[in-house]
């Protein structure tokens, strides 16, 4: 048994989500999780009894992280600065680790779908509109409502079409936060 459980529980969502990524949901082995880990399939079912659990957890880190940010948004006082702060926040958050996850979503779609169904699990949608709803001023008019979901949506997408955007290359995820974060900035600046 591991004597650090959470840890390796931890590892076990990174090794799993690194080869999902690579080589595709379906085209990953609870095996091969095993063997990049350098551990037995028993010490790996300890912590996850299938290939779907595991997914579902990355699923519900991501739900968290998002949750978290949603939560520290409902506590502040609406500002330019406080939708800067936030847009900020929301880039951290999809291009760390959850940009990963967001694009094995995309990629494994009927998947994911499929297997949120069988097992009467939500693929929770309304963080979106939470997070608009805080990045939205009370008084806003049409135009700025378009202003601050096209902002949003660049921060969000960005790291989704990262492969389409650098014709296929590995993207650097770096510049394209920096120019994701630009654009919304100068968006809201003209709300």
């Amino acid at each position: 048994m591991p004597t650090n459980e959470p840890a390796m529980r931890d590892r076990i969502l990174h090794v799993a989500l690194e080869l999902f990524t690579e080589r595709g949901y379906e085209g990953t082995s609870l095996r091969e999780i095993a063997e990049r880990l350098e551990v037995t399939k028993a010490a790996l079912y300890y912590h996850f009894k299938s290939k779907d659990a595991i997914l579902l957890s990355l699923l519900a880190e991501m739900t968290r992280s998002v949750d978290e940010l949603v939560n520290w948004g409902r506590s502040q006082d609406f500002s330019p600065e406080f939708q800067r702060e936030m847009l900020n926040r929301l880039a951290d958050l999809f291009y760390g680790d959850t940009s990963r996850i967001v694009r094995l979503v995309q990629e494994n779609r009927p998947v994911i779908h499929a297997l949120a169904s069988r097992d009467n699990q939500a693929i929770p949608k309304t963080w979106i509109l939470d997070v608009l709803d805080l990045l939205t001023p009370p008084d806003a008019d049409l135009y700025t409502k378009i202003r601050v979901r096209t902002a949003m949506m660049a921060v969000v997408f960005g790291p989704v079409a990262d492969r389409q955007l650098d014709n296929g290359a590995e993207p650097d995820l770096e510049q394209q936060k920096k120019i994701s974060l630009a654009i919304a900035y100068e968006l809201l600046a003209q709300s």
